[in-house]
């Protein structure tokens, strides 16, 4: 499991639950970027004058539930995926089917009002893109950023006895790639089609995409993987 410290945790359980034996390897840290909650805050004081509130992952989801735990008023609320929703702790107005940019914007209405734009620093531009195409006036604010996680001499080792590998972002495939190379023995499982490219540009052979981005999607991958 390549995810961040402390974002595994459900899906640590889902796996051993399914008779695995998973083991954490975090790929990446997530930091929060003040000058980028600091912006947000700032536009979410003048509430009235936006359309919709839009966030594109759990992490810009904490972001945002702890602004408006501190007292900042929020518009109406759309989510990248159920996972993302979930995170918010607020109604939520529109989940798009699926966690895809693309999916999302497809799914979300037109309109010539105010979208404000909650994601990482690295994220792709598919939303504020697609957004902008369907009328929407869209103010990006970045809150946080991904960084490579700093790996010890024992996780080579780790990495060699393993039988599978999950991806749930392409900065864990990229500092992945950076320290093992693209070869591995095992399978290689990812969360979505933007990490799947990632991977595969990268020369990962992808053998599973998980159906839903949560830990039941890729419980069932994994299953469908080691079941044949």
């Amino acid at each position: 499991m390549t995810r961040p410290q402390g974002q595994a945790d459900e899906l640590v359980a889902a796996l051993r639950d399914a008779g695995a034996d998973p083991v954490v390897l975090p790929m990446i840290t997530i930091a929060m970027r003040e000058e980028g909650i600091d912006e947000l805050r700032s536009s979410l004081g003048n509430v009235d004058e936006i359309d919709w509130l839009v966030v594109t992952s759990p992490n810009g989801a904490r972001v945002v539930r702890m602004l408006h735990e501190d007292g900042v008023p929020l518009p109406a609320v759309a989510a990248l995926g159920e996972a993302t929703a979930a995170t918010l702790g607020h109604d939520v107005e529109f989940v798009a089917t699926r966690a895809i940019g693309s999916v999302l914007v497809d799914e979300f209405p037109s309109g010539t009002g105010r979208v404000v734009l909650v994601q990482g620093i690295l994220a792709e531009d598919t939303v504020s893109k697609g957004l902008e195409e369907k009328g929407w006036r869209v103010m990006r604010h970045d809150v946080y950023v991904t960084n490579d996680a700093v790996l010890d001499d024992g996780d080579a080792e780790r990495v060699e006895d393993a039988d599978a590998v999950v991806f749930a972002s392409g900065s864990a495939v990229r500092n992945w790639v950076k320290h093992f190379g693209p070869s591995f023995e095992g399978a290689v499982i990812v969360i979505g089609p933007v990490t799947q490219r990632v991977a595969e540009d990268a020369g990962m052979n992808v053998v599973a995409v998980a159906d839903e981005p949560t830990p039941a999607g890729i419980v069932r991958a994994l299953d469908a993987v080691f079941s044949q």
